[in-house]
């Protein structure tokens, strides 16, 4: 008897497995058909396209002496996000172009040609190193004291304090 009931358990166990994982396609969808983007990335294509519409109405409001050569790319990463978005292409088809990538550290959508990430502040390009042969240059010995260097840009602390 107990080992009618284990079997009836495991086959039970089986078929619930089975009916969670679901099918490959969902029912109703060609497998041939190309698929969207998935909503997070939508949502990370449009808050990219809002913070470049805002920062091209905040540079357009400034006097326009010497501000033209900033516009430009900013209208042609803001044009290819909203024809990927017209297009229901998916996010890594919009990286391809090339005007845009994605922050190591927090995800968010940010321009190839942005230092620091608009949204968690993280480099993204590594600054220039010295060469490996060149000796690093000596501090010049002052009697002026210098500023400690704690690597918090915002005074929060990564992880919570201890109680």
């Amino acid at each position: 008897m107990q080992e009618l009931l284990r079997r009836l358990l495991e086959r039970s166990k089986q078929k619930a497995n089975r009916s969670a994982a679901g099918t490959p396609v969902p029912a109703g969808i060609d497998p041939s058909e190309q698929s969207g983007p998935t909503a997070r990335e939508r949502t990370l294509m449009r808050r990219r396209l809002r913070a470049l519409r805002r920062r091209q109405e905040a540079i357009a409001a400034q006097p326009l002496e010497g501000h033209t050569h900033e516009l430009e790319p900013l209208e042609a990463e803001a044009q290819a996000i909203a024809e990927a978005l017209r297009e229901k292409k998916t996010l890594d088809e919009l990286l391809a172009v090339g005007l845009s990538k994605r922050c190591s550290s927090c995800g968010e959508l940010e321009a190839k040609r942005d230092p620091f990430c608009p949204t968690c502040g993280v480099q993204t390009e590594t600054p220039a190193q010295p060469a490996p042969h060149a000796p690093a240059p000596r501090p010049a010995h002052s009697t002026a004291q210098t500023a400690v260097i704690t690597g918090a840009s915002s005074g929060r602390s990564p992880t919570p304090p201890a109680h």
